[in-house]
Order: structure tokens, then sequence, then C-alpha cells
């Protein structure tokens, strides 16, 4: 007889993603505020941006750290511990009459998202039964994914009836609820260990994170060879190397570079990086492509891309029912073949009109969310549950940098076309993101069926 999932450890769950869900809701729909944010506090547009960027450098600098964390501190603190640092965030975020204390709260709401991120999928694949694993995996996923959904045309929504402070002060509400069922719900998922934290190596991974990550985002501004460009890339590079270096003979490691040896978790972690990158570039590509090519506004940019959201999480959802019945194998599959034939009409296709919009996004988000999920549980499952949290924070933690990998793809390819003073810059410069972005999910593809198990 299959074992049920209880209550508590749904409760549990809700309350741990809770954490999630906000971090990406108010990322997502502070975005349609940021020419108000523009004008309120007199900043220029690259500065507004910091908005969302500090709070995933933030994030990818914390994750690597939560492996220890854990073992250091009861899972219910480090619950409470996240939610109060993420409403310290929101706080400021309400009263803030400067940019820069604004930033400074987004700070603190990175850090509490940091903190929690990982909690939700250690709480689920500690204490679900096995059998329900995946689809208690696609649920975890269909919350973030909800997030993405209804952030736009949330804070567009509250922006135009009220004002930008409400989506925080909504926010707020929202986390100290789940801070009341998540200090009830949630309990300890592992025996406490006194571990000296590895204060070397993390230091020296997040250095990586940051410096590649700023490397990246600044190739649209700079000469690839400049400082801004090629010296951030090098000393990230440099600082990973250092992190393998002291890291790899370290048994109890912050996070242990020997599990890319496990060449089954490390190409489907490729596989999900890979995903993530081309997901976030369309969703940088077409708000820009919907008000500069086809003249639309800032709110209906957002309820085009609404539909496809939606079909994305109730995908997720399928995709971890499917995996529970068939294996990993079926759902990542036919996800990553939908969303390869939706990037090669967006190339065939382009220019394209909002309706195509509309449509190529529902089949492209639709595979995403079919993949994304159950290759995250099906890298986790090829390592020994041991490894378990150090793959969960892996995951994570690349899932931020490959996000901002993605928008500074985008951000790059429309930069240049700009460059080469086209007519329709836009236009070609979107086109040669979809061709970049075709070839990534094309090897994905081989990668999926190479390296995803076909046992069950």
């Amino acid at each position: 007889m299959a074992k049920k999932v209880s209550p508590r450890i749904v409760l549990a769950i809700l309350s741990a993603g809770m954490l999630s869900f906000l971090g990406i809701l108010d990322e997502t729909a502070t975005t349609v505020t940021f020419p108000i944010l523009t004008r309120e506090f007199a900043v220029t547009t690259d500065q507004v941006q910091w908005v969302n960027t500090l709070v995933l450098l933030v994030i990818a600098t914390i994750v690597p750290i939560s492996s220890q964390i854990r073992l250091r501190i009861s899972t219910k603190h480090i619950f409470i511990l996240g939610v109060l640092l993420f409403a310290l965030g929101l706080i400021i975020d309400i009263i803030t009459p400067r940019f820069d204390l604004l930033l400074l709260g987004r700070a603190f709401q990175g850090v509490g998202t940091g903190i929690g991120l990982p909690l939700m999928y250690n709480i689920i694949l500690a204490e679900v039964p096995k059998e329900k694993i995946g689809f208690m995996m696609g649920i975890g996923t269909m919350i973030t994914a909800c997030a993405v959904a209804f952030g736009p045309v949330f804070g567009g929504t509250i922006t135009d009836i009220l004002n930008w402070r409400w989506i925080f002060i909504i926010s707020l509400v929202l986390i100290l609820i789940s801070l009341l069922t998540g200090a009830y719900s949630i309990e300890q998922i592992n025996s406490l260990q006194n571990v000296k934290i590895k204060y070397g190596q993390w230091f020296s991974l997040a250095l990586a994170l940051v410096c590649l990550m700023l490397g990246f985002t600044q190739i649209a501004k700079y000469q690839f060879l400049s400082i801004q460009v090629a010296g951030f890339l090098a000393l990230g590079i440099i600082s990973l190397l250092i992190w393998i270096k002291i890291s790899w003979s370290d048994k109890n490691a912050l996070i242990s570079p020997q599990l890319f040896e496990n060449f089954n978790f490390s190409m489907q972690l490729i596989a999900y990086c890979f995903a993530k990158i081309a997901t976030l570039a369309l969703g940088f590509i077409f708000p820009i492509y919907v008000q500069t090519v086809n003249h639309g506004s800032v709110s209906l940019a957002g309820w085009i891309t609404f539909p496809g959201a939606i079909i994305n999480a109730l995908m997720a959802a399928l995709a971890g029912k499917l995996l529970d019945k068939k294996g990993a194998r079926l759902p990542i599959i036919i996800g990553v073949c939908a969303s390869l034939i939706s990037l090669i009409l967006m190339n065939f296709l382009a220019p394209l009109s909002n309706l195509e919009i509309v449509f190529l996004y529902i089949l492209y988000y639709g595979g995403y969310g079919m993949c994304f999920g159950s290759l995250l549980t099906s890298g986790l499952l090829s390592l020994g549950k041991d490894n378990h949290a150090q793959g969960n924070a892996i995951f994570n933690t690349l899932q931020q940098f490959s996000g901002a990998l993605g928008t500074a793809l985008a951000g790059t390819m429309i930069a240049l076309a700009q460059n080469q003073n086209y007519k329709n810059s836009t236009v070609i410069g979107s086109k040669w993101a979809f061709m970049i972005l075709l070839v990534l999910i094309i090897i994905n593809l081989l990668l999926t069926i190479v390296f995803v198990p076909k046992k069950k």
C-alpha cells in the first residue's frame, strides 16, 4: 500500500516554498515598475536594473553555503531566519525614501531567499515517500512557476491601482502568514553537527560566481578585452580554480567538486542550466519585443507572456506524475522536443506578431515545465542520498547564474544589432539570440537522450 503525504508535510513544503515564491514574484513584479522607479528616485536605467540584479547576485552567493548551514542550525530556525531577513528587506523597501536603501532592502530579500531556496526541496527529499517524490517535486516546481506567471501581471495591476510599494506590502503579509504556518509544521530533517564553516571555500566560490556574472552582464556595454569584461571573467575563472583546488581533497567540502565526476549528474546539470539560460533569455526578449517591435504597452507585454507561464506551471505538475509512473526520461524528452520546435518556429517566423509570441511562448514554456523539474529530480537521484543537499545547492546556485547569463546573452545580442544601425535592430538581435538558443536546446536534446536513465 502506497504511503500518503501527511498534511503537516504538505504545509511544511508550502510554507518553505513561500520564500521562493515571493522572491521570484517580487523580482518579476518589480520589472514592470522600472520606469516609475527611474523617475521617482532620479536614477538611470542601468542603475535601476540593480533592483533585481543585486538579488540574483546575493542568492547565487548564499545558496552554496546552505548545505553547511543546515548541518549547524535546525531546519525550523533556518526557515525563521530566512523569513525574518526577507521581511526586514520588505519593510525597508516599503518605507525607503532613497534608492540606495531600496537596494539594501532588496539585498536582505536576496539573503532570505538564498537561505530558504533549497529548504523546500530538502524537505521533499527527506520526508516525502519515495513513490510520491516526483509528484511533490513537480508541485514544488509549480510553486515557483506560478510566481513567474503572476509576477508581471501582479506588479502592473497593483502599481496601476495603488503604487509600487504595495507589491512589497502584500508580500510582507504573505511572508508573515508563512512564518506562522512554517513554525508550526516544519520539523528537523537531519541530525545537527558541530561542523566548521568553510569560509575559504565559500569566499572563493562566491567571488567566482559574482565576477563571472558581472563579466557576462557587462559584455553589452564594454569591449570584451576591457577590465569590466575580461578582467572580471579572468578573476572569476581564477577564483573558481582556487575553489576547486582547496575543495577537491576535503572530504567535508562546502560543495564537493568531486560530485561533477558523476557524469550523469553533470550532464543533466548542464541540460538544466541550458534550459534556464534559454528561458530567461526569452523572458528578457519578449517584453521588449512586444513594446519595441509591435508597439504594445507594458501591461500588454505582461499579459502576452501570462498564458505560457500558466501552461508551464500545469506541465510541471503533469511531469511529476509522469516521472512517478514512467521515470524521468519521458517528460524530459517530451519537454525538450516541445521547446526545440518552438525555437525552430521562432527562427523561421521572425519577425513575430503578438499572437505568434503567445502561441510560441506557450509551446516553449510548456516544454520547459515538462523538463525542468524532472531534470532536477533525475539529477539529484543520480547522486547518493547523502549528497542530495549538496547536489540541491549546486542546482540552485547554477540556476541563478544561468538566469543572469541568459539575460546577458539576450541583451548582448540586441545591443550588438543596435550598434550596427539596422532598421529593425531589435528583430535582428532577437533572431541572433533565437539562433543561439536553438543550438543550446539541440545540445540539450542530445544530452537527455544519452544521459537521462532509461529505467524508472
